[in-house]
């Protein structure tokens, strides 16, 4: 099958400030136009003259306002709005957002956010079938934040549904009768964030946490089910350390995410997406080499991912039909090499150059 994709588009967007540094509040004021085309032209193979040629052509125009504001001298706050017309969907949406930030302590803060968001449907999915209608998002966000002498704890909580998702039939994903936005889904998580720039010399570390619960039914999805993009748990370390003897800055991440979620064909008695992949893990390393060349300050800088070698499986692409004993083959769906090593140089042309190559570059 051959494919060709072409896009066109124009935006123009304008925003009036009224700001102040007299007043505890301001007002932005906004509108953005949009023409967008999308064409492709689709030949099922070389042997078959006809080709399917779906477009479409949208319009789409939105206004906004906006005003920061503050309430006493540890409160302050945003609060705004957003409505948008598409041509091609015949649709309007409005959509308020409200976030408020208290500040609890000297070096802590107590933050909250609520919003409304809407996106159209993908590209892909309005060529077969342009007159669907907004997705919707609400997103709740409660955030704390501890900041003091070089270090940092950031936690932030949220609940997030989605509604009006696009739903088709995946056993024909070119009937546009089959297209409608009756999905919907939920995300809820936290996620944790500690980073020390203060207790050994030289050295940067960041520690994260994410925690994930979500389900969605969307696009061919029969049920309800958790997405196979979707890790219950993730975790990074990354270090940073500056070698000032050799002026070299040495770096190293470790990154881990829990086995995802993925519809195994030969397991069909247990559901929907209910086979699980192998817990994702990578190990990179690099390192940046500071120096003169040409008189001008340069960078030289080395890094090489999943240094272990780990094989890790990001899906499985399975056979249409079944062979001789009823199951599916399939094969992994792994990157198209274990490892990837990256080198890259960097120099300045700033004529006011001068930095000091015994200071860590931020």
């Amino acid at each position: 099958m051959r494919i060709a994709t072409q896009e066109q588009a124009v935006v123009g967007r304008l925003v009036l400030i009224n700001d102040s540094a007299a007043t505890r509040w301001n007002v932005k004021v906004g509108a953005e136009v949009l023409a967008q085309k999308f064409s492709q032209v689709v030949q099922p193979n070389a042997a078959v003259a006809t080709v399917y040629t779906p477009s479409f052509l949208e319009k789409r125009a939105a206004g906004f306002v906006e005003s920061d504001f503050q309430l006493s001298d540890r409160l302050a706050g945003r609060l705004g709005g957003r409505a948008e017309y598409s041509v091609l969907l015949g649709r309007w949406n409005a959509a308020p957002r409200l976030a408020l930030a208290y500040q609890t302590t000297e070096n802590s803060s107590l933050s909250g956010a609520y919003g409304r968001f809407y996106q159209s449907p993908d590209n892909a999915l309005l060529l077969v079938q342009p007159r669907l209608r907004f997705e919707q998002a609400t997103h709740s966000v409660l955030t704390y934040q501890y900041t003091r002498d070089r270090q940092l704890l950031q936690a932030e909580a949220y609940y997030k549904t989605y509604r009006h998702l696009t739903r088709y039939d995946g056993h024909s994903p070119r009937n546009p009768q089959a297209y409608h936005n009756g999905g919907s889904g939920y995300a809820r998580g936290l996620d944790v964030l500690w980073r020390d720039r203060k207790t050994i010399k030289n050295l940067e570390y960041y520690l994260s946490y994410g925690f994930l619960d979500t389900k969605r039914q969307y696009r061919q999805d029969p049920v309800a089910a958790v997405p196979m993009f979707a890790a219950r748990h993730s975790v990074s370390v990354v270090g940073k350390y500056w070698a000032q003897p050799l002026r070299t800055l040495l770096g190293a991440t470790y990154s881990y995410g829990s086995p995802r979620r993925y519809h195994d064909l030969n397991d069909p008695e247990h559901g929907y997406n209910q086979g699980q992949l192998p817990s994702y893990q990578d190990v990179s390393l690099n390192a940046s080499y500071i120096t003169r060349l040409f008189g001008q300050y340069t960078i030289l800088h080395l890094a090489a991912t999943n240094v272990l070698g780990r094989p890790n499986v990001f899906g499985y692409r399975y056979a249409t039909q079944p062979a001789a004993d009823g199951t599916f083959n399939r094969v992994a769906l792994t990157p198209t090499a274990p490892r990837m090593l990256f080198v890259a140089l960097f120099i300045s042309i700033n004529k006011h150059n001068a930095l000091d190559l015994n200071e860590r570059p931020e």
